[in-house]
């Protein structure tokens, strides 16, 4: 008489193989978080519509009504989290005969897939920002870095806008201090000035030697003038992204308050199992529900480099 016995050995292996794949997730640094929004939805899509302010006030002569003026409703810019999923099979031989601790090191190679989809994914707006492609595209019809954003208010004789470097250049004290004023002199579709101040200067490895010298260096660097280093005053910080597609690539970013770049979570990671009866492989999967993007391009400046 044959041997009847239970054949879902992947819940006899999941409690481990869980705590090993969170256990690799978790050491993984998320590089995305200290500069995105990173937002939670409970719906299939998120809706973010832009508001444009008043204007100035307008001089009131003595005895005349007050003007009155009306926020402008924008373009909408519209969130739909995307599904991200892999798996692998542990064969009942392979869990029979495993000598070399090879299962274990299968849920740990997922969590190192799952972290680094994230941050592809996430760092993607930044990885497209001077894309002309019609996905990358905000809702004013540009790229994230652009000299030329139209005026949302349609308001004759302002615009267009740039947040990005009339001149593409490498990162150096000149262009740095080009981004800074750039950026402060930043005004919204009403033309006033929204007093924007750097919090990030965001780079690539490969541009972390020259940061350093350019933001903690108390002599202005490259030059035997004894001048002081005007940057230091600015309080600005350089984050490494290891995630850049262009190495020259580089972006000076605002708090998160003052910028408009978005990730929403729908579904945080998961891992989970499931048996196939008919192989008797036991079935391990990651799943995970998020889309990134932006809403507006204020709050950043960014230039591909020379």
């Amino acid at each position: 008489m044959g041997i009847s016995r239970q054949s879902a050995f992947s819940h006899l292996l999941m409690p481990e193989l869980h705590d090993v794949f969170f256990n690799k997730y978790s050491q993984y640094p998320k590089e995305y978080e200290q500069v995105l929004n990173v937002l939670s939805t409970t719906n299939a899509y998120e809706e973010d519509t832009e508001i444009i302010g008043l204007g100035k006030l307008v001089e009131k002569a003595e005895g005349t009504p007050v003007t009155y003026d009306d926020p402008i409703q924008g373009a909408l810019k519209r969130y739909t989290p995307k599904p991200w999923a892999l798996g692998f099979r542990v064969t009942h031989e392979l869990n029979a005969d495993d000598r070399y601790g090879i299962i274990k090191r299968m849920p740990q190679s997922l969590a190192r897939s799952a972290h680094q989809t994230e941050e592809v994914e996430a760092w993607s707006i930044f990885n497209y920002a001077f894309d002309t492609g019609a996905d990358y595209l905000g809702r004013d019809g540009k790229p994230l870095c652009a000299t030329d954003h139209p005026n949302a208010a349609a308001t004759a004789g302002t615009g267009p806008y740039s947040n990005r470097l009339s001149t593409d250049a490498d990162l150096s004290i000149t262009s740095l201090q080009s981004a800074v004023e750039l950026l402060e002199n930043t005004t919204d579709d009403r033309d006033l000035n929204i007093m924007l101040k750097p919090k990030f200067l965001v780079i690539a490895p490969e541009n972390k030697w020259m940061a350093r010298e350019l933001l903690n260096s108390e002599l202005k660097p490259h030059t035997g003038d004894n001048e002081i280093n005007a940057l230091l005053d600015e309080e600005l910080k350089y984050m490494v992204c290891h995630y850049f597609s262009d190495t020259d690539a580089w972006f000076m970013v605002c708090s998160k308050e003052d910028h408009y770049l978005n990730l929403y979570w729908r579904e945080k990671l998961i891992f989970d199992n499931d048996d196939d009866f008919d192989t008797g492989d036991a079935k391990f999967k990651a799943y995970m529900r998020f889309i990134q993007g932006f809403s507006g391009w204020r709050g950043i400046i960014g230039t591909p480099g020379a």
